[in-house]
C-alpha cells in the first residue's frame, strides 16, 4: 500500500515538473511587439512576427557563421583545456589549417604555394589574389 502511494506521488511530482518545464520553455520563447502609440507590449501582428523571425534567423546565421568552429568537435570558439602538469590543449579551427594550392598561370606554368586558412586558399583559386601577393604563404620547398 505504501509503495503504491509512493509511486503515485512520484508520478504526480514528475508530471508537475514536466508541466513546469514546459511552461518555462514557452515563457522564454515569447515574442512581443511594442505598440508605437501607447508603448504597451502586445502580441505582434502577422507582418510584425514574420519580420521579427526573419531578422532573428539572419542574425543567428550570420553570428554562427562568423564564429570559428573547432575542427574535432565543431564547437564554436572552443576553450583551451588546462592540465595539471601545466600544458595547455587547444582545439584548432579552420583558420590554422594549411592548404596546398596550385594555379595554372597564363604562360601555362603551374605555381604552387601553401597558405594558412581556407579564405586565403579560396582567394588564390578564384583569382582574387596572386600567390606572390598573399600574406599567408609559407616558405618551404615544393617538390
Amino acid at each position: 500500500m505504501i509503495q503504491k502511494k509512493t509511486q503515485q506521488a512520484l508520478r504526480l511530482a514528475s508530471a508537475a515538473a514536466l508541466f513546469a518545464v514546459a511552461g518555462l520553455a514557452q515563457a522564454a520563447g515569447q515574442t512581443v511587439a511594442k505598440d508605437p502609440e501607447t508603448g504597451a507590449l502586445r502580441a505582434p501582428t502577422a507582418a510584425e512576427a514574420q519580420a521579427l523571425q526573419g531578422k532573428a534567423a539572419s542574425g543567428r546565421l550570420s553570428n554562427a557563421a562568423s564564429q570559428p568552429r573547432g575542427l574535432l568537435t565543431g564547437k564554436i570558439n572552443p576553450a583551451p583545456v588546462y592540465h595539471r602538469d601545466g600544458t595547455v590543449e587547444q582545439e584548432l579551427d579552420e583558420s590554422s589549417q594549411s592548404f596546398s594550392v596550385a594555379v595554372r598561370k597564363a604562360d601555362g606554368t603551374i605555381e604552387t604555394a601553401c597558405v594558412t586558412g581556407a579564405e586565403a586558399a579560396q582567394a588564390i583559386v578564384k583569382g582574387k589574389k596572386s600567390i606572390s601577393k598573399t600574406a599567408k604563404v609559407h616558405a618551404h620547398e615544393h617538390k
